[in-house]
């Protein structure tokens, strides 16, 4: 399954920040659903982990809206 398409907007947080989005694979056409912006990678990193698994890909995005880190995995 390929990437849902986001606009820029959708994944770029504040500056200095991270933005964690998820994909939501259950309920009817993918979608994306934002997580949180966080001060920090660590921050973020602590919730991709605990929210990420099979079926539930999460990804980590930085201020300039380039990935950073996805836990989990589409299926």
């Amino acid at each position: 399954m390929r990437y849902i398409q986001a606009s820029r907007e959708e994944l770029q947080p504040p500056k200095g920040k991270f933005r964690v989005i998820g994909v939501d694979l259950k309920e009817g056409p993918p979608s994306n659903y934002h997580l949180g912006d966080f001060d920090s990678l660590t921050a973020a990193q602590t919730l991709a982990k605990q929210k990420a698994g099979i079926g539930n890909p999460i990804f980590i995005y930085d201020d300039k809206a380039e990935l950073v880190v996805r836990y989990g995995s589409w299926h």
